[in-house]
């Protein structure tokens, strides 16, 4: 037989004699109120100092946030009480401590074993006192457990229901479906700039089984358990309404009726957004399919195709791509079924977007330019290093943004290098669908990132680049890669040539500040050379009201518009007039094209009068007007006067031969800029133009139009001067 524990310790080291004297303290006197007390209060003032250490709002704020450390500890005073309780004369530790263990679990259930516990002890009211303590603390763990876990989502279910008999009516409703980054940051950005309109949050989960949509069961009560206390606290500071369901829309069977929101478990929901006076559903997943997918189930609810009169919008973040394209337009100009608009949220051409509104980031300013003619007297040479959804989009901003004219009245030199290890996969689709863009200004060259090949190629044309542009859906390697080149070419250039700025993709929020440090440590560190490294594509500026909501890129396009148009008529009215509901079945009639193509060429107008507006500054700079100078609104009036001096179809300046000049220069570059926007489209020259065949005679060089054709750019000039005229004078 093994000798006892206590002798075993006691041999072994004299240091815990105590344990020698077991026996001797383990009898009636050992139950002593002052022996066990000492251990049950050092324990309890221990867990005391690790709540007050977490600095929490308050204590119970502390308990539910340290959830594990309380139990633990509670668990091991319950041992404690076990230990003295079950304790007998004669008793070694192997036959208490398992007992002990077992019984102190069990407290977390609402169970004891106060039977087992000696009757000397079961009349002490001081130990019965801290029994009780203890299990009533383990009580309470467990209940602000389970209360954690539902008490959350009884709170937004009261919290819906008081919204919809008491303040739905008449309230414009945003309806997130799914929780997310990019949906967190466009709500808060709405409350900020709309406080007093609906925001509903959906949380889905999407790794559920389908059949349970088909009742309510207690994993459904409790499935907002899936929420972080970090998503909670966002939620809570945007007063958002909270709910939850099973796969989403995009779960819901065809089968199942087109009673979205009942077979969800959301009628709620769908009496508050019955009830609203217009309501945007978005779907901002990375999940590009499943926004899709849930996009389209959602259009045929029954209560959005009742409210044909409202304005019901549902925003889908996936590519632009052909397929999403044609999604996105047939749905814009539906007006026989009246299905809910959807409109696409691309991350990609959004990124690039902010790119064009930043005056900073914009290639002309990488080249070389003489603001008294408006040309260029250098080459623009870009690379692109990532040739995904982001690279693609960052390519035909480049083509057009710098399609400039030489001193020759020729389209100056451009040469853009796409790296990526993937490229051989998209390069077919590429040349298809911009077969008249050549490999003397798009070259592809598959190459794995960091390899031989890849920095072969940055050697070789590093003295020529002015724009790098990183798009590797990695932050961290991506960053990497920025200051890696950025020391290269630092070492290799002068910097004496044109400047060259170096783009990288911020995907992830969480990133921002720790790419935003280190790159401005580094421009800091090269103040005064001709090399700058910029952040763009950053979550927090796509997914705003400006962005999405608003547009206000769309905005300007429709002023635009209006002022290129010289009509009076108010610009959302005129623009609705050109594009608007009808239009696609006049172009139709008039052009006899299909309502694929006549919708098309709807978007390809639109998206001219996009670029006019965005294409401004890049004019106002080649003309050399910064508001910063003197001179600016001295020059800026002149040339206002110089353009009211053309006659209508002509491209004629009757003014000074330098600022008539200057405009004519201008135009060219406006109609470049027109050619490169067309070739990106999949536009070729043809002397017919054939709009189904996506043939132009317009995409010639400029001294091949007839006079009324140049008049159309000289317009885009003419209106340009004007809108900038026109507001320095209200800023004045």
């Amino acid at each position: 037989m093994f000798p006892p524990i206590s002798s075993i310790l006691c041999n072994a080291n004299p240091v815990i004699n105590i344990f020698a004297t077991w026996q001797e303290v383990t009898n009636i006197d050992f139950y002593v109120i002052y022996h066990w007390l000492a251990i049950f209060a050092l324990l309890l003032a221990a867990t005391l100092w690790i709540l007050y250490k977490q600095k929490s709002t308050s204590l119970l704020g502390s308990i539910s946030n340290n959830l594990l450390i309380v139990s633990s500890g509670i668990w091991l005073l319950g041992f404690i009480i076990y230990m003295i309780g079950f304790y007998r004369p004669g008793l070694n530790f192997l036959s208490v401590i398992p007992r002990a263990i077992i019984s102190s679990f069990k407290m977390f259930v609402v169970s004891n074993d106060l039977a087992r516990v000696p009757s000397e002890l079961q009349k002490d009211d001081l130990f019965l006192t801290i029994f009780s303590l203890v299990h009533f603390s383990a009580a309470f763990i467990t209940f602000l457990f389970i209360f954690k876990m539902i008490g959350y989502k009884i709170k937004s279910s009261l919290s819906i229901i008081t919204h919809k008999y008491f303040k739905a009516k008449g309230k414009a409703v945003h309806l997130f479906w799914g929780v997310n980054e990019a949906s967190f940051l466009l709500a808060e950005d709405i409350v900020r700039c709309h406080p007093n309109e609906t925001i509903i949050f959906i949380d889905i989960d999407e790794e559920s089984d389908s059949s349970s949509q088909k009742k309510a069961t207690l994993s459904h009560i409790t499935n907002t358990i899936t929420i972080k206390d970090s998503e909670i606290e966002r939620l809570n500071s945007i007063g958002a309404l909270v709910d939850n369901c099973y796969n989403g829309p995009a779960g819901v069977s065809s089968s199942q009726g087109n009673d979205i929101f009942g077979v969800l478990h959301l009628k709620n929901i769908g009496t508050i957004i019955e009830k609203s006076c217009r309501t945007s559903f978005y779907f901002l997943s990375k999940n590009e399919a499943q926004n899709i997918v849930g996009a389209l189930k959602l259009q045929q609810d029954k209560r959005l195709r009742k409210s044909t009169e409202k304005e019901n919008i549902i925003y889908v973040h996936a590519r632009r791509e052909a397929n999403n394209e044609v999604l996105d337009h047939y749905s814009q100009y539906d007006s026989k079924k009246k299905l809910t608009r959807i409109k696409i949220v691309d991350s990609a051409y959004m990124s690039i977007t902010s790119l064009k509104q930043d005056i900073g980031a914009l290639p002309v300013n990488c080249v070389e330019i003489d603001s008294r003619t408006g040309t260029v007297t250098s080459p623009f040479t870009a690379m692109i290093i990532g040739f995904g959804s982001t690279g693609q989009e960052a390519f035909k901003f480049l083509y057009e943004f710098a399609a400039f004219i030489g001193p020759d009245n020729k389209k100056s030199p451009f040469k853009c290098y796409a790296i990526d290890e993937k490229i051989n996969n998209i390069a077919g689709l590429i040349k298809e669908k911009m077969p008249a863009i050549g490999k003397d200004e798009l070259e592809l060259i598959q190459a794995p990132m960091d390899s031989e090949p890849f920095w072969d190629k940055v050697r070789e044309i590093a003295c020529d680049l002015n724009y790098v542009v990183i798009a590797l859906r990695n932050d961290s390697t991506g960053l990497s890669m920025a200051v890696n080149i950025f020391k290269h070419l630092l070492k290799v250039r002068s910097n004496s040539g044109s400047k060259l700025m170096i783009m990288v993709r911020c995907y992830d929020n969480s990133n921002v500040k720790r790419m935003k440090e280190v790159i401005k440590n580094l421009n800091k560190a090269v103040e005064g050379y001709n090399v700058e490294i910029r952040l763009f594509g950053e979550e927090k500026r796509l997914y705003c009201c400006n962005t999405i909501l608003s547009d206000k890129t769309l905005t300007e396009a429709k002023e635009f518009n209006k002022v290129y148009e010289n009509s009076t008529i108010n610009a959302e009215e005129l623009w609705q007039k050109s594009f608007g509901e009808g239009e696609s079945e006049r172009l139709q009639t008039r052009k006899n094209m299909s309502r694929y193509h006549a919708i098309y060429d709807i978007n390809r107008r639109i998206a001219q009068n996009i670029s006019n507006t965005l294409h401004r500054r890049t004019k106002m700079m080649l003309m050399g007007l910064d508001k910063e100078t003197p001179q600016y609104a001295e020059r800026l009036s002149a040339l206002h006067d110089c353009v009211n001096s053309r006659k209508e179809g002509t491209a004629t300046y009757t003014c000074n031969i330098e600022n008539a000049t200057l405009l004519m220069n201008i135009a060219m570059t406006e109609h470049e800029r027109w050619i490169a926007s067309h070739k990106l489209m999949g536009y070729t020259y043809a002397k017919e133009s054939d709009f189904v065949k996506k043939m132009h005679k317009c995409i010639c060089p400029w001294d091949e139009l007839d006079e009324q054709t140049q008049s159309y750019d000289c317009n885009v000039v003419d209106t340009t001067i004007r809108m900038e005229y026109n507001g320095s004078l209200k800023e004045n």
